[in-house]
């Protein structure tokens, strides 16, 4: 909120140091592809963490499921400047993930696929291969880290027309 006031009234009484070690496992576990798909479903998953849900409390636990659900996703691309949700969450949680990586979802690669390709019109791939300019030019994106990795293959693959896959 602009007037300095705490977004939610329990802020502070919440263990930040405890979301981001949970959120952290997750992330690796997603990025090792150390999940179990959910029945049904191209793009949902499973993934057990020792301790969770047991260590953390039902809000915190309600901080950790909103990281990973798309609609409240922690989310940016890394083109842009400013987060496009979940700035108070990292703020908390950032001091406290030390070396581990933080789980990011990006929005633009959501918008790869058949219906929202024909919504943008038949120059769609040009919209990604812009995109893909833009992460190439970044100095903030880590090109090694296997996410990254698959990430840019995915933007290249939008970029040429192709809809990669959505996992």
């Amino acid at each position: 909120m602009d007037d300095g006031s705490p977004r939610w009234a329990d802020r502070d009484a919440q263990r930040w140091g405890r979301i981001a070690a949970v959120v952290a496992a997750v992330g690796d576990a997603l990025a090792s592809r150390a999940w179990t798909p959910q029945a049904g479903s191209e793009i949902f998953g499973d993934v057990e963490v020792p301790g969770y849900p047991g260590d953390l409390t039902q809000t915190e636990q309600k901080i950790v499921g909103e990281w990973f659900n798309y609609a409240e996703a922690v989310r940016v691309d890394p083109w842009w400047d400013q987060l496009e949700n979940g700035r108070h969450r990292l703020w908390r949680t950032l001091p406290f993930f030390g070396d581990a990586l933080v789980p990011i979802c990006g929005s633009a690669l959501g918008y790869a696929n058949a219906a929202d390709a024909i919504a943008m019109g038949p120059s769609w791939p040009q919209t990604f291969s812009t995109q893909l300019h833009e992460v190439n030019a970044s100095v903030a994106f880590d090109a090694t880290d296997p996410v990254n990795v698959n990430f840019r293959r995915s933007m290249e693959q939008a970029s040429a027309g192709h809809f990669p896959s959505p996992v």
